[in-house]
């Protein structure tokens, strides 16, 4: 349970310095700390411990996590200056959150820090930074063969020439904020920002505050920050998995829509702005609004323009494509000399379901150039799970299993994961035996719903 909150909110800030978990007795049971070089005190140093006994120069009001555990209610970029055990002094920016179990209860807190050295980090901080329009992507990154995909890039420049809202839908891994930024990038906003919100991302007791924005003292540790809203003000908000969001928050988001106007949280004045919203969805438009996961209301105020980004196994003279250009992409990052794929290697590649599409693809290229230095990736190269997938499909009878294809790889997948974790002690073991990346492995556990901290609890 408590590797979801941290997936969680390691996306709160671009950067995290430091990560924090108590129980509720206010016992540091997770600790990690990724600038050592300023904050030298060690999970030795901290784990098992209470937090006041951690950093002595708090007590029960003043320690974010003693507070959050008391009142139940998060602290949000909130500064503060603390000795820890062994004598040194800190300066953060921290958000804390509860951690509640399956009914609800509360079970603890969760910190997240980002550590600043002046008063300019401080506001960069707990300001969020556009994009930087010279960093998006274009139309001419969005790399095909296929011909319906080279349809919808030419129907991007027309869609890109209007201010209307945009639903894109797509499985997880096919591009959507490719496709996001490659209408920003063509339109007459592409000089104004371009804000990513991944709703998924959100905890629900954040959502307001993170999308209309707060003025300082509204509540404890608010700051003047801008929403969303404001941030994408002449530009473009991009809302990804706008289907996770909870239907609560979509009602209040339909109502500044409409009103193009926002009120901070704690302010009395509403401030207009002018924002396109490109959506996404990683489930059929219909399936989410049969299973009330968006709006009906809210939908319609969202998808004027419509895009469907076909999966990759419906693609598959893409996948050759795909391939060249990822080595020759890690050939230049990761400083190898692959010459290209064997065709039999390819060949398992076209038989795959891909259902990670393209960035399943990309993290397989990368993970073989992990073991592979020059020459030609091969078979033996190609992860074992893949491997294993396709050999189990030219084995079994297809009159055996009534799923569709794309259910029953995705099932034998999620299958072989779960074997190797219980073979194994530690992610980066299982990630070794599949031969995959330890990030990839993680982003299969998020997708399949795998909890890693109960496998290693059955073990």
């Amino acid at each position: 349970m408590l590797s979801k909150y941290i997936e969680k909110a390691m996306k709160l800030y671009k950067n995290i310095d430091g990560l924090a978990a108590v129980d509720k007795e206010g016992i540091i049971r997770y600790y990690f700390n990724y600038r050592p070089n300023i904050n030298p005190l060690s999970a030795e140093d901290a784990l098992n411990k209470h937090v006041l006994d951690v950093f002595p120069s708090l007590d029960e009001q003043s320690s974010t996590l003693l507070t959050v555990l008391r009142t139940g209610e998060p602290i949000l970029n909130y500064f503060q200056e603390y000795d820890n055990c062994i004598g040194v002094r800190i300066k953060a920016i921290n958000t804390t959150m509860p951690l509640t179990d399956a009914n609800g209860q509360l079970i603890g807190a969760i910190d997240v820090s980002v550590y600043i050295t002046n008063e300019h980090d401080r506001l960069s901080i707990v300001q969020n930074k556009p994009a930087n329009p010279a960093n998006l992507f274009t139309a001419s990154d969005i790399i095909t063969k296929d011909e319906h995909m080279i349809q919808l890039k030419d129907n991007l420049l027309k869609i890109a020439s209007t201010s209307s809202s945009v639903l894109i839908y797509g499985e997880t891994g096919t591009g959507k904020e490719l496709f996001a930024q490659s209408i920003h990038s063509a339109s007459k906003r592409k000089d104004g920002p371009f804000i990513v919100q991944n709703c998924s991302a959100i905890p629900n007791t954040l959502l307001e505050s993170i999308f209309f924005g707060t003025v300082k003292g509204s509540y404890t540790g608010a700051e003047n920050r801008k929403g969303l809203f404001e941030l994408a003000d002449s530009g473009t908000l991009f809302l990804d998995e706008i289907n996770s969001m909870d239907i609560n928050m979509q009602s209040k988001i339909l109502r500044v829509l409409e009103e193009k106007k926002v009120r901070r949280i704690g302010c009395e004045k509403d401030v207009a702005f002018d924002v396109r919203i490109i959506s996404a969805v990683n489930e059929k438009p219909e399936v989410v609004l049969n299973q009330g996961k968006v709006r009906t209301d809210l939908y319609y105020r969202l998808s004027p323009v419509q895009i469907t980004i076909p999966p990759l196994r419906e693609r598959k003279s893409d996948i050759p494509f795909l391939t060249d250009y990822f080595i020759n992409y890690f050939n230049k990052t990761m400083h190898r000399n692959i010459l290209g794929i064997t065709e039999d290697a390819l060949e398992v590649l076209r038989n795959y379901s891909w259902a990670g599409n393209v960035r399943e693809l990309k993290n397989i290229i990368e993970g073989c150039f992990n073991i592979v230095d020059d020459g030609f990736l091969t078979r033996e190269n190609i992860p074992a799970y893949l491997l294993a997938s396709i050999k189990y499909y030219e084995n079994t009878p297809i009159d055996d299993d009534s799923r569709s294809l794309d259910q029953r790889v995705k099932a034998f997948e999620k299958d072989i994961i779960i074997k190797t974790l219980t073979q194994h002690r530690t992610l980066s073991a299982a990630a070794r035996a599949l031969s995959i990346t330890r990030q990839n492995l993680r982003y299969k556990l998020e997708k399949y719903e795998i909890d890693i901290e109960k496998m290693i609890e059955e073990k």
